[in-house]
């Protein structure tokens, strides 16, 4: 499996939260298949940027965050286009 670039783990993050709601940290880094220290410095990132916020029944992303999704979206469709 081909490493992950940091924007690439920031849509995963997003991605994850958005299509399965409010989610506690331990599910989301569980759901992105990463360990807890690299996962928790990227989840910082995203959290203390506002991205993401912590409600009563785990995290969600923000309206920041959704359209920060849809760019990152844009972004792997066009690379992934442009693959040789």
């Amino acid at each position: 499996m081909k490493k992950r670039s940091e924007w690439e783990i920031y849509l995963d993050i997003l991605d994850s939260l958005s299509e399965n709601g409010s989610m506690k940290k331990t599910s989301i880094m569980h759901d992105v298949h990463m360990s807890w220290k690299p996962f928790n410095n990227h989840f910082g990132f995203l959290n203390e940027n506002g991205f993401i916020t912590e409600s009563d029944y785990g995290y969600n992303v923000t309206d920041k965050g959704k359209e920060t999704l849809k760019n990152l979206r844009q972004i792997k469709k066009t690379l992934e286009n442009n693959e040789y």
